[in-house]
C-alpha cells in the first residue's frame, strides 16, 4: 500500500475530529469580515484551502476574495488598513508563512487570521497578544501529511464548511455533519477508489493531463493540478471550460494520442461541456466528473474526490503521491528563506517609500535598491550626534484637529527635556504669528529666546520671544502683485476668493480652489509666477505662495551656524511629497517625515510608514532621543520597534518535503 493511500484510509478520523470541534469563533470571524476586503494566502496544499475559503465567502456573502501565494503577498504594496488577511499554513513555521505575517503587519492589515494544525508554530506565536488577530487550531488525526497535503487540507476545508453553515440564517447543524461523514465514507471506500483507479488506468507518466474546469470548482482544480505536478505523476495543464477554446486546443491537434482530458463540471457548465465534447478529437481519453451545484458542501466533498483522483493517477503511473522521491536539492529549495529575508527588509518605511517611487514610475534605468537606501538612512540616524531639532508645526507638532489649540503636554515635556540636554530647537512653519503664540503659551519663558522660528515657510525668522503680530515683516512686492492677480481671477475659486496675504506669504485653503488639478497650469498666467519670482507649495490644508528665495532650509542654515561641525540637525515634518512644503527640509540623511514622502530615494523618508503619523509619531521620535555615555544625544532606533518580528525564523518542524 502506498503512503498516500494510507493517508486517505484515515481521513475519516480527521473529519470526525473536526465535526466534533466547536467552530463558533471561526464562524464569527467569517461573519465579522463579510464586508471587508479580504486576502487569502496559501501555497501548495494550503493554496487549495485558500481557494475553498474564497468560495465560502462568495457563496455566503457574494464577496470577492483575493487569493495570493506568499511571494505575491509579500511583494504587493497596497494598503491593508481596512482589510482582513487569512493565512493558511499546516505547520505555521515555514519561512514563507512567517514572511506573510511580517508583510501583513507591515502593510497594516486590520485583522490577521491563521488556520493551522500547529498553534505552536512561529507564525502563530507572532499573532498572539493582538486581539484583532486569531489563530484557529485545526485538529487532525495525523500531524504529518507526507509529501502532499491530506489531513491538514481536509481538516481546514471541513472547519470552514461547518463554520460557514453557522453563518447562514438557518444552519443545518448536525444534519450537515452527518451528511459530510456519510459522503466522505462513500468517497474513500475501497470500492469507490478502485472504480476511479480503473478510469485512469491507461494514464502514462508522459501523457499530458489537460484539466478543464468550471471556474466555480477552482479549489478542486487547484488540488489536482498542484498534486499531479508536485508529485511528478505526469505533465498537467489547467484551464477553464472556455479559455481552453482560445488557442489551447492546438495542443490536441498535434498530440491527441498523448493527452488525457479531465473535465470538472458543475450544473452551470454542463451545457457548455455538452457542446464542446463532440468537437474534441476522437483519440482523446476524456474523463468527466460532475460536481452538481458546486456549492460549499459539494466542493468540500469534491476536494476529497480530487485526492482519490490523484491516488488513481499515481497508481497508473507507478508513483506514490505521498512519497514520490525528490532530488537532493529539494529540501534546500523548500527551506530557503529568501522571501522571509525580503519581508524583513520590507518594513513600513520601505513600503511607504516604495509606493511613492512606483507611483512616480521614474524614466531612469538606474534603479538603486530602496531597501539598501532605507537601511543606510536608518543607520545614519542611529549614528548621528544630534545637536539640533527643527520641526514643522501643523501636522507634525499638532494634528489638523488641534490646529486651533495648543501642542500636547507630552510633546511639550519632551521639548523641555531635550532643551535641558542642550539640543537646539527650532520651528519651520508655513504659519504666521498664531504658531508662535501657541508655543509661547506652553513653553517656559526661559526657552523662548533660544528657539528660532521660521514663519511663512522660512520667509521671516525670529526668536520665539518675538511676537510677529507686533513686529511684522516688510511686504514683498512680487507677492502683493500675485495676490492682486489672484483676486482678479474669481473663476479659479469656489465662491469668493478667500486667500490671505501676510506680507511675505499668500495662503489659499485647498477647498477654495475650483479645480485643483488644473490650478497649477492656470497659475502660469500670473507674471510673477511665470517669471519664477514667486513659488508655491502645498501644506496640509492650504497652498502657500512665497518669494523664490524663501525656504525652510534658511532656518536650518541659521541654526547650523551655532552648532559644532560634527553635530547633526534632525528635521521633522509631515508634507514630504514632491509638492509638499517640507520636502526640502526633509530631503537629507537626517530628515524624517511623519506624513507623506516623495519618490526620490535620496529625498524624504519616514520611519514608521503609514502606521504611525503626525504628533503620535513625533512623540515616539522625541522619546527615543537620549544622551549616551559619551555625552551625545542620539536616537535609540531599536526602542522605536521598527523591526517587529524581524528576528522571527523557522523552527524547522514543519512537514518534511523529502518525506
Amino acid at each position: 500500500m502506498s503512503r498516500f493511500a494510507e493517508k486517505l484510509d484515515t481521513l475519516l478520523l480527521t473529519a470526525q475530529l473536526v465535526a466534533d470541534t466547536d467552530v463558533a469563533a471561526l464562524a464569527e470571524a467569517l461573519r465579522a469580515g463579510r464586508r471587508r476586503p479580504t486576502v487569502a494566502i496559501g501555497s501548495g496544499g494550503s493554496a487549495i484551502a485558500a481557494h475553498f475559503f474564497a468560495r465560502c465567502r462568495e457563496t455566503l456573502f457574494e464577496a470577492a476574495t483575493e487569493v495570493a501565494t506568499p511571494a505575491e503577498f509579500v511583494l504587493a504594496n497596497n494598503d491593508l488598513g481596512q482589510s482582513d488577511v487569512w493565512l493558511f499554513s499546516a505547520g505555521a513555521d515555514n519561512a514563507d508563512s512567517i514572511a506573510s505575517v511580517i508583510a501583513a503587519r507591515a502593510r497594516g492589515a486590520a485583522h490577521i487570521r491563521l488556520l493551522t494544525r500547529n498553534p505552536a508554530g512561529v507564525a502563530a506565536g507572532a499573532l498572539a497578544g493582538n486581539p484583532g488577530n486569531m489563530v484557529v487550531n485545526i485538529p487532525v488525526a495525523e500531524a504529518k501529511d507526507g509529501f502532499l497535503a491530506t489531513h491538514s487540507l481536509v481538516g481546514s476545508v471541513l472547519a470552514l464548511l461547518f463554520a460557514s453553515d453557522l453563518v447562514t440564517v438557518d444552519p443545518w447543524g448536525d444534519e450537515l455533519r452527518a451528511a459530510v461523514m456519510e459522503r466522505l465514507r462513500e468517497r474513500v471506500h475501497p470500492s469507490t477508489r478502485e472504480a476511479v483507479r480503473a478510469r485512469f488506468s491507461d494514464v502514462r507518466s508522459d501523457d499530458l493531463l489537460l484539466l478543464i474546469a468550471d471556474p466555480q470548482l477552482r479549489a478542486v482544480a487547484e488540488l489536482i493540478e498542484t498534486s499531479v505536478w508536485e508529485a511528478a505523476l505526469c505533465p498537467v495543464q489547467r484551464t477553464d471550460i472556455r479559455n481552453f477554446a482560445h488557442g489551447r486546443h492546438t495542443w490536441l491537434h498535434h498530440r491527441e494520442e498523448r493527452t488525457v482530458v479531465l473535465a470538472l463540471i458543475s450544473e452551470d457548465g454542463r451545457d457548455i461541456w455538452a457542446r464542446m465534447e463532440p468537437l474534441l478529437p476522437a483519440a482523446l481519453r476524456p474523463q468527466l466528473f460532475d460536481f452538481g451545484n458546486a456549492g460549499r458542501l459539494r466542493t468540500a466533498i469534491g476536494i476529497v474526490e480530487g485526492l482519490v483522483i490523484v491516488e488513481a493517477i499515481g497508481t497508473a503511473t507507478g508513483i506514490d503521491p505521498g512519497k514520490p522521491g525528490i532530488g537532493d536539492f529539494g529540501r534546500g529549495l523548500y527551506e530557503e528563506d529568501g522571501l522571509l529575508a525580503l519581508a524583513q527588509q520590507f518594513g513600513p518605511a520601505v513600503r511607504h517609500k516604495r509606493a511613492a517611487a512606483l507611483e512616480r514610475d521614474t524614466l531612469s534605468d538606474d534603479h538603486s535598491c530602496v531597501r539598501t537606501v532605507g537601511a543606510a538612512r536608518r543607520n545614519a540616524l542611529t549614528q548621528a550626534c544630534v545637536g539640533a531639532l527643527i520641526f514643522d508645526y501643523d501636522g507634525t507638532i499638532i494634528s489638523d484637529d488641534e490646529r486651533f489649540g495648543q501642542p500636547r503636554s507630552a510633546i511639550v515635556d519632551e521639548l523641555m527635556r531635550l532643551d535641558e540636554l542642550g539640543v537646539r530647537i527650532a520651528i519651520a512653519t508655513g504659519r504666521g504669528g498664531s504658531g508662535g503664540k501657541a508655543l509661547r503659551a506652553v513653553l517656559p519663558p526661559k526657552m523662548h529666546e533660544r528657539i528660532l522660528v521660521g514663519y511663512y515657510n522660512g520667509a521671516y525668522i525670529q526668536p520665539l520671544s518675538v511676537d510677529i503680530e507686533v513686529e511684522r515683516p516688510a511686504s514683498d512686492p512680487d507677492l502683493a502683485e500675485t495676490f492682486a492677480w489672484l483676486e482678479s481671477h474669481p473663476e479659479l475659486f469656489t465662491g469668493a476668493f478667500g486667500g490671505r496675504f501676510s506680507d511675505v506669504q499668500i495662503s489659499i485653503k485647498l477647498d477654495n480652489i475650483a479645480d485643483p488639478a488644473a490650478f497649477p497650469a492656470a497659475l502660469g498666467e500670473s507674471p510673477c509666477i511665470a517669471s519664477g519670482a514667486v513659488r508655491f507649495k502645498r501644506s496640509g490644508h492650504s497652498l502657500d505662495f512665497f518669494a523664490a528665495g524663501t525656504s525652510k532650509l534658511t532656518v536650518v542654515e541659521r541654526v547650523r551656524q551655532s552648532l559644532p561641525e560634527e553635530a547633526a540637525t534632525v528635521c521633522v515634518g509631515d508634507s514630504g511629497g514632491r509638492d509638499g512644503n517640507d520636502n526640502e527640509l526633509l530631503s537629507h540623511a537626517h530628515g524624517i517625515s511623519v506624513g507623506t514622502v516623495c519618490d526620490r530615494h535620496d529625498g524624504c523618508w519616514t520611519l514608521f510608514g503609514k502606521t504611525l503619523t503626525g504628533p503620535e509619531a513625533l512623540l515616539r521620535l522625541l522619546q527615543a532621543l537620549k544622551r549616551d555615555s559619551d555625552g551625545c544625544v542620539r536616537m535609540d532606533v531599536p526602542s522605536l520597534g521598527l523591526d517587529s518580528f524581524a528576528e522571527m525564523s523557522t523552527n524547522r518542524e514543519h512537514d518534511d518535503p523529502a518525506a
